[in-house]
């Protein structure tokens, strides 16, 4: 007997400090289908004729290759797929794709639901929980972008160790350095999973499959709704508890508060 869905919500809240979203979400309900995505703020000052950068514009790639997909496609091949559209979508607008932070990227969190199977595939900060009708939760991704900076400095650390050229470490002071130079990071051994064009990027992509048969809830959301002082668990026990909209406002008061970066916020809740 199939599973059916009883109702979807999904929510999309630009951040202030930005003027459209970097995010975006997929709802193709024929297909099964549904996903959150989350541009990678650019480093670099491109934008294209219509006023769009590289993160809004990777993040609306992959969206519309996933609302035409059919039944049945798998999610691994088309999170590839769509990576090697972007690739050409960037090559196509000159964009030096040897260096890291010039690519265009977005993390991508995406589900497919079948008869009595969830399949999942990931790669960044963008997750997948789901929960079950026991009131208990899971986590079907990692956040592979948590702790990029250490790792990074460790990386630099290596290479100079290694007789490798690194700039001194007070270059990496400066917060745009930085950031550049964690975008190198990108889909290699110790680093972070993304999609942005890289050939290699299926080797990164978290994936698997379960049974629908004990699940209630699956939530799929960017890193806009981590919260300071709160563990994935306790955020998914929130929402459930009060609802979507209620815990994006409550977790924006927090950053607000804490003087904290507050992103884009998207999120899709699917109730079984």
């Amino acid at each position: 007997m199939k599973k059916r869905i009883r109702s979807i919500e999904q929510v999309n809240v630009t951040s202030p400090e930005k003027q459209e979203s970097e995010d975006a979400s997929i709802v193709h309900e024929h297909a099964g289908v549904f996903g959150v995505l989350d541009g990678a703020t650019p480093l670099s000052g491109f934008q294209n004729q219509d006023g769009h950068n590289g993160a809004y514009l990777a993040a609306q790639l992959f969206k519309n290759h996933f609302q035409r997909l059919s039944v049945g496609a798998e999610l691994v091949k088309e999170v590839t797929k769509a990576n090697d559209k972007l690739r050409s979508e960037m090559l196509d607008h000159k964009i030096n794709i040897d260096i890291g932070y010039e690519r265009w990227s977005t993390c991508v969190a995406v589900v497919r639901i079948s008869e009595q199977e969830l399949e999942f595939a990931q790669l960044g900060d963008s997750m997948i929980m789901v929960g079950y009708v026991d009131g208990t939760s899971k986590l079907l991704t990692r956040d592979t972008v948590e702790g990029i900076s250490e790792r990074a400095k460790l990386k630099r650390n290596k290479d100079r160790e290694l007789g490798r050229k690194v700039q001194a470490e007070e270059h990496f002071e400066d917060p745009l350095n930085q950031l550049r130079f964690n975008r190198s990071m990108a889909n290699i051994a110790n680093g972070y999973s993304v999609a942005n064009g890289m050939k290699n990027v299926e080797e990164y992509i978290q994936a698997g499959k379960l049974a629908l048969r004990d699940i209630q809830y699956v939530f799929i959301f960017s890193d806009g709704l981590f919260h300071p002082e709160l563990n994935l668990d306790e955020t998914y026990r929130q929402v459930r508890d009060f609802g979507l909209m209620n815990y994006i406002q409550k977790v924006t008061e927090v950053q607000q508060d804490k003087s904290l970066r507050v992103d884009d916020r998207t999120a899709i809740w699917i109730t079984f």
